[in-house]
């Protein structure tokens, strides 16, 4: 027979492994959890081309943020959308199946972009996946993938990352501040200066002063 000792840990191995289930079940279900901002998929579709169908990875992404603001005007304006964007991109979204403001475009899957790069999307270990992902997705030669979009306290204001794959040495992002004008999101002018920073495959990240009106 089981001594009283022996029956006691063996329930309390048994509940701790329950209470671990869960807390992995629970991590996994945060991860999982569907983008439903409107107004950040208005600003994914001021940004992202509309001249022909688009391959977008289901899930969100970001990159080292270095867009970083030079000037007490540019602080003030851009600081509250920068808070925001890290606090939404601690960890990734998954985004809509349909969108209403891009009708042309088709959703990558994770599990779809794992099982065709299982070694990675870049170097010669891709190339194979390449081969497979060109014959599966012949419309648009890569996909495109985006943040979660930070946004300042009235929605006025928003910071996002865009990136694009497209290749075994070719892949690149950027980040981009807007501002809404006249209900229409364009690019952020006339309120400071700021780091622009964008990457390229085997390029070192470049961040340059971008001002607050380009010409």
């Amino acid at each position: 027979m089981h001594s009283p000792f022996r029956s006691c840990l063996w329930l309390a191995l048994t509940l701790f492994a329950a209470m671990v289930s869960g807390l992995t079940a629970c991590r996994h279900q945060r991860t999982a959890r569907i983008y439903e901002d409107d107004d950040a998929y208005q600003v994914y579709s001021s940004i992202l081309p509309d001249t022909h169908p688009l391959v977008v990875r289901a899930a969100t992404a970001t990159h080292d943020l270095c867009l970083k603001p030079l000037d007490d005007q540019a602080e003030k304006v851009l600081r509250p959308a920068l808070h925001d964007y890290v606090r939404l991109n601690s960890e990734p979204w998954l985004l809509r199946e349909k969108w209403t403001e891009m009708p042309r475009y088709t959703i990558l899957p994770e599990q779809e972009l794992q099982a065709i790069f299982p070694s990675g999307t870049s170097g010669s270990a891709s190339a194979p996946g390449w081969q497979t992902f060109v014959q599966r997705h012949p419309t648009y030669p890569g996909w495109i993938e985006v943040s979660a979009v930070g946004f300042n306290h009235d929605k006025t204001v928003a910071v996002v990352y865009v990136g694009y794959h497209c290749g075994e040495d070719c892949a690149g992002g950027e980040f981009k501040a807007l501002e809404k004008k006249d209900g229409k999101w364009r690019l952020l002018t006339g309120k400071g200066r700021w780091n622009h920073c964008f990457w390229k495959l085997n390029i070192r990240i470049a961040c340059t002063r971008a001002g607050s009106n380009p010409s």
